[in-house]
């Protein structure tokens, strides 16, 4: 069950805002917009009615509240304090959800008003609406409904185990990072470590965390982290990885309705925000945690954008939402074109428009073949899907920096060369310079003998003869991964002539192993990342430059962008 609207009235900056809701939502603004308003007046009224519920009663001591963000609850109203009546004088949250019906679904709410108690400390809190299929789930206090996640700016460095029902508690109250090694602690004991682990090593590669603790001899709980070969205490592992390692494990253990974060891209690196942005689509996909978050960070909304519902604050107003909403005007209320002035002064001689959330990869390889990075901007991009956007920014450009070009990247994924050519000609009508890889995708340029080889200071034969058996032995999946790709370009390309779309066994072959250009080089990365420690006792670094990553493509492309 996912909501499908809220609507929340007169909390702190919000005056009235009604939001639409997918799986993902991403409230962006200015300072002082609202977004975090939104945020914690959703959890501030959900765990209200839990306590109400608990209570048993309307009215209730604010001691009973799982989350109060101020020690004086009354002025937390937005324009006047709370008064001891109704009317006018609450705040007002409703919920609405689509649910089972006899003939299909339909649409039910649940609303929870908060108003100042009568007694001095009380709160009161009326709720209304289809208990049965909505409010007992928003109620229930032996689970989260809710989750809300400030920032992560750091953990304490030791933990005394907890009982499950202070954990809660403490989750519930938004200090979860006071008790991040305790969930880990009890992910263990609910045997879904293996589960954990699985989520987060596949964000960071190869990376596992394991907790210590025996409940007859030990005071503090033990947690630690490997990633890259390089074991650590949890308190000492970097802030990306404990934003991640907190938000996965808090899906793990309390499955919650709604997770809420407050500007998770906080203290993060921008590589590490798009890290972020791709485990909330995977939480999104794979769990039935719906998120809202708010952020102004232009990675975030890079990554998101496309794939998520977007909520545009200014003054606690709605100012525009959608899946489809204008990224550029956000993009600049936000203050997150920190490169614009650069653009208008002629500074910057491209823009490239990349489909790839994390750019590392591009930007080395651009570098290794003479690019100057001060002087082109790089901005992810659904390319292959929004030729007209792309037409659009151009046309912008010609306004603001006329004589700036744009390149769009575009992964090859096993097209043929006429099929490249086809993509090339749509990038050129939308007046942009084509990139289409030489192999399956950038970091095909990475896992080359010869790329491997100089990283990692060995014989370039030797190291071709290690790389071709791990394609062999991963063969099924190489193989699979190349038909997928075909199957994605023959409905994508051959949508009207099916029947034109060369045989994929054909282009295939018979070969054990596929040869290099058949090989997906983000995987062929990961393979040869995992084996390369017990192949040759090091573990070197193999994203960085090298006289190997030359691409004559990229050189004609710097040549046209000059011209």
């Amino acid at each position: 069950m996912h909501l499908t609207e809220l609507e929340l009235k007169k909390y702190k900056k919000v005056s009235e805002a009604k939001l639409s809701l997918e799986p993902i939502n991403v409230i962006v603004g200015g300072n002082n917009a609202g977004k975090s308003s939104i945020l914690q007046g959703i959890h501030f009224s959900v765990t209200a009615a839990v306590a109400a519920r608990q209570q048993g009663q309307q009215t209730f001591s604010c001691d009973f509240l799982l989350y109060n963000p101020t020690h004086d609850f009354s002025i937390l109203r937005n324009g006047t304090p709370y008064k001891n009546f109704r009317g006018d004088n609450e705040s007002l949250l409703t919920l609405k959800a689509k649910v089972p019906a006899n003939e299909g679904v339909e649409e039910t709410s649940y609303k929870i008003a908060l108003y100042k108690g009568r007694n001095h400390g009380n709160i009161g809190c009326e709720r209304t609406g289809d208990y049965i299929r909505l409010g007992s789930s928003i109620t229930d206090a032996s689970s989260l409904f809710s989750i809300y996640v400030p920032g992560l700016a750091g953990i304490p460095q030791m933990e005394e185990l907890r009982a499950q029902a202070i954990v809660r508690r403490g989750v519930a109250s938004g200090d979860a990072n006071l008790y991040l090694r305790n969930i880990i602690y009890y992910i263990k004991k609910a045997k879904k470590l293996k589960e954990l682990n699985e989520w987060f090593s596949s964000v960071f590669d190869n990376a596992t965390v394991t907790v210590n603790f025996n409940e007859s001899t030990d005071s503090h709980v033990v947690v630690k982290v490997s990633v890259d070969g390089k074991t650590v205490p949890l308190e000492l592992a970097g802030t990306g990885i404990l934003q991640v390692l907190q938000i996965i494990s808090y899906v793990t253990y309390f499955n919650p309705k709604l997770l809420l974060l407050d500007e998770p891209d906080s203290h993060l690196h921008p590589n590490n925000q798009a890290v972020l942005a791709e485990v909330l689509q995977r939480i999104s996909e794979e769990t039935s945690t719906q998120i809202i978050l708010c952020t102004h960070s232009r990675h975030i909304v890079d990554a998101l954008y496309g794939q998520a519902n977007f909520i545009w604050m200014k003054d606690g107003l709605i100012h525009d939402q959608g899946l489809e909403i204008e990224k550029l005007p956000i993009l600049m209320d936000i203050g997150a074109l920190d490169d614009f002035d650069k653009l208008k002064a002629g500074e910057i001689k491209s823009v490239i428009l990349t489909e790839d959330r994390n750019t590392k990869y591009l930007e080395i390889l651009l570098s290794g073949n003479n690019f100057n990075l001060q002087e082109h901007l790089i901005y992810s991009y659904k390319t292959s899907s929004n030729l007209e956007g792309a037409s659009l920014f151009v046309d912008f450009l010609k306004d603001v920096a006329n004589g700036c070009k744009v390149v769009i990247h575009r992964d090859r994924d096993f097209m043929t060369n006429d099929e490249a050519e086809r993509i090339s000609e749509r990038i050129r009508e939308a007046g942009a310079i084509p990139f289409i890889t030489t192999g399956s995708d950038i970091e095909s340029y990475f896992s080359t003998p010869a790329h491997i080889a100089h990283c990692i200071e060995e014989n370039v034969e030797q190291v071709t003869e290690w790389i071709n058996s791990l394609a062999e032995i991963n063969h099924i999946q190489v193989q699979h991964q190349f038909t997928r790709k075909r199957d994605d370009i023959r409905i994508k390309l051959y949508r009207n002539n099916p029947n034109d779309c060369p045989d994929t066994l054909t282009l295939m072959g018979n070969g054990i192993p596929l040869s290099p250009d058949k090989r997906k080089g983000k995987y062929m990365i990961k393979k040869i990342r995992g084996d390369m420690g017990s192949k040759y006792g090091k573990q070197p670094d193999i994203v960085k430059n090298s006289e190997h990553l030359h691409d004559q493509t990229l050189v004609d492309i710097l040549q046209e962008i000059e011209a």
